[in-house]
């Protein structure tokens, strides 16, 4: 196991960290996202409150229940710094989370360009200045809180976690791209494309945030990469039937669930490629 992978997994042992507090601090975290999370949606659904920006703000509510949750269970039940799930260092890297970002914003746009290119009549310009405003406001605030959530939860103490029962950074990497995959499987593409390839999409995106994670020993290359490719879908390309319901610039009509499982695993590639093909000295400048 590289020493800055070992580094990163072994932040788990800096606090208590019994096999019923991991259970514990899942249900808690479950219960938060899950149930408080989603009570309110559902008495103002009741209420007859319903709406595409209700829907977004709804999604965004549980997700701030869910970090909720997780800080809970980090402070009280592991009794852990909550940096500890970011970094074994003093301070989190913002550089780092700026170069995934803004490197995962090219490969998005290639991806997407490539696919006007293919089928020029799947986009359509769906800009509508008055309500992308708000959106754009909307998203810039709440979508890297909700993307970074979702790292500390499913790479960060998933992975921190599982690595307390086994050193093969391979299997820590599947079993948490698994469990991201699982909750994404009620968005409402699956219902349209169907389980299995919608579950491969996931699960690829997973093993990237994943593999990136633990090849650098830290999380901010993943959040910024995360928070990039919601913003870039809720922002820029989004489509039809998407589980993001914002105002975009541009909508394809249809999502093609084979083409973004190609591109993703290339543009999976060209990202591990991009980033760490100097890796040393990537490395070093986040030592300092």
């Amino acid at each position: 196991m590289p020493p800055q992978t070992e580094r990163y997994l072994a932040l788990a042992r800096l606090g208590r960290n019994a096999w019923w507090r991991y259970a514990l601090g899942a249900a808690t975290i479950a219960f938060f996202w899950l149930v408080l999370g989603y009570v309110p949606y559902l008495l103002l659904v009741g209420a007859g409150l319903s709406g595409q920006l209700f829907e977004y703000l709804a999604v965004n509510f549980s997700i701030f229940m869910m970090l909720a949750g997780l800080v809970l269970t980090v402070k009280v039940i592991h009794r852990r710094p909550l940096l500890s799930l970011i970094t074994p260092k003093a301070r989190v890297d913002w550089l780092r989370v700026a170069r995934g970002a803004l490197v995962w914003a090219v490969i998005a746009a290639v991806i997407v360009a490539i696919e006007h290119a293919l089928f020029p009549d799947r986009y359509f310009l769906s800009f509508d200045a008055e309500r992308f405003f708000l959106y754009l406001v909307l998203v810039l605030v709440l979508t890297p809180i909700q993307a970074g959530t979702e790292e500390l939860v499913f790479r960060a103490y998933a992975m921190q976690g599982l690595a307390l029962l086994t050193r093969r950074p391979a299997l820590v990497a599947v079993a948490s791209s698994l469990l991201f995959t699982v909750p994404h499987l009620l968005n409402p593409e699956v219902y349209e494309h169907g389980v299995l390839i919608m579950a491969a999409n996931y699960f690829a995106i997973g093993m990237l945030l994943a593999t990136i994670t633990l090849r650098d020993g830290r999380l901010e290359l993943a959040i910024g990469l995360h928070a990039m490719n919601n913003v870039f879908l809720a922002l820029v390309a989004n489509y039809e039937g998407s589980a993001l319901t914002t105002e975009s610039i541009f909508t394809a009509l249809e999502l093609d669930p084979v083409y973004t499982l190609i591109t993703l695993v290339i543009g999976a590639l060209v990202f591990h490629r991009w980033i760490f093909r100097r890796a040393p000295e990537v490395r070093e400048k986040g030592e300092g």
